[in-house]
């Protein structure tokens, strides 16, 4: 039987196994991509969940500042849609502006630069798809969390944490947050108001959101859903725009509307899509990374390791395909030569450098299965994890054959594997 896997911009990955070898094929999302995001996000904000239109939201002169998680899929024709509503309901565009959230792979002011070719950054232009009028008089900035002149003080947490927002944020008179909906279970996410904070807080806060242990058990995990849902509160965000990524660079759905509303519905259509439960534990999982730079970081490396290892059996193996260039962080880089691995996973779960949570993740499934990788790095840079490094798709295909049984995971940065009961 062939197969095949898309990783990447447009690497595929064919294999050719016996047909009962294969024990689920989720290689692609239940669900049709939508052929025209624009339209689609259109619809959403003129027609949202529980809340007045959002072309009625507004008042003229207010100071509109649309927040961008990164990562969202088909993101310039998202805002384009937006901003084109709102200037119908008589906004005007010199009072818009555009944050775009900090690339997650980038290295803070206290750890090494990487300026190489080919290293992840925040390459979409969120007005790509506007007339070249409109783009003269919208404003676009980037996110520091770095920065505390650019931070704003709103109120402390009822735990008694500071609530910082990007100032831009904090003076708008309306805040628009666009991100991308994920499944509750998914590896880091904080719930539908995820994409606003921590990602335009301070550096502190996303270094606390990033530590593996936040992850660790659903109470934490609960707690930081509320922390961010308080803080949007604080900010007075009632209203905000959420995507159901599709394969690849593209979009299931567009949700808009009141948060909770948006919340429930987005786990009903992320349910649909992305979670899936395999019959059995296979010896092997390979699961793939589609998509363009932004989709290739470690950041997605975690949650598509995160993915295969609910599925693999101990002394299995789990294959992750991608594109990834940006070369491995201060976390992933102490995995090097795999000292006492007790120690050092107890050193990682209190991490806070921004690749902590794939390190701890990668040292957690090193000690049960092999993990091998191909992506655009070299060789030494992937081997020094303890990774095996694979060089072509012809490896991974002789490689299925050496297992009885396989689950291919497709967009593994969004889906969820259901662990299957023992």
């Amino acid at each position: 039987m062939s197969v095949e896997l898309k990783y990447g911009d447009s690497g595929r990955l064919r294999i050719d196994v016996p047909v009962d070898s294969i024990l689920v094929d989720f290689s692609r999302p239940r669900g049709v991509p939508l052929d025209d995001p624009a339209a689609a996000v259109a619809a959403a904000v003129s027609a949202p969940l529980e809340f007045p239109r959002l072309q009625d939201a507004t008042i003229p002169g207010d100071r509109i500042v649309l927040a961008v998680d990164r990562g969202v899929p088909q993101m310039p024709s998202v805002v384009a849609a937006v901003i084109h509503t709102l200037l119908e309901g008589g906004a005007a565009a010199s009072d818009l502006e555009i944050v775009l959230a900090a690339d997650a792979d980038e290295p803070g002011i206290d750890e090494p630069s990487i300026d190489e070719p080919g290293a992840n950054k925040y390459n979409e232009d969120p007005l790509a798809e506007l007339s070249e009028s409109l783009r003269n008089l919208i404003t676009v900035s980037h996110h520091d969390p770095h920065d505390r002149e650019s931070l704003t003080y709103l109120a402390a947490s009822k735990e008694g944490k500071p609530i910082y927002f990007n100032r831009v944020i904090g003076d708008a008179d309306v805040v628009l947050p666009i991100s991308t909906l994920r499944l509750d279970q998914a590896l880091g996410y904080a719930g539908v108001h995820g994409g606003l904070y921590p990602a335009f807080s301070d550096d502190a806060t996303q270094k606390r959101y990033r530590a593996p242990s936040s992850s660790d058990w659903s109470a934490l995990r609960r707690r930081r859903c509320e922390e961010a849902d308080e803080a949007a509160w604080a900010l007075g965000v009632q209203f905000t725009i959420q995507v159901t990524p599709g394969p690849g660079n593209t979009l299931l759905h567009v949700v808009a509307g009141d948060s909770q509303a948006v919340a429930k519905r987005g786990q009903e259509l992320c349910t649909a899509a992305w979670f899936h439960e395999p019959p059995q534990r296979a010896d092997l999982v390979v699961a793939a990374i589609e998509g363009g730079p932004d989709q290739q970081t470690w950041e997605n490396f975690g949650r598509a390791l995160f993915a295969a290892s609910q599925a693999v059996n101990d002394g299995g193996a789990i294959v992750i395909c991608s594109s990834l260039r940006c070369r491995p962080g201060a976390a992933l880089q102490r995995l090097t030569g795999m000292r006492d691995s007790e120690s050092l996973l107890h050193e990682l779960r209190r991490d806070r450098t921004p690749d902590a949570m794939p390190a701890a993740l990668l040292a957690e499934a090193l000690e049960r299965v092999k993990v091998f990788l191909l992506s655009d790095l070299d060789e030494e840079a992937v081997e020094d994890l303890g990774v095996a490094h694979v060089g072509s798709t012809e490896q991974i295909e002789r490689l299925s054959r050496q297992f009885a049984s396989c689950i291919l995971l497709g967009n593994a940065q969004h889906a969820f594997l259901a662990a299957p009961a023992e």
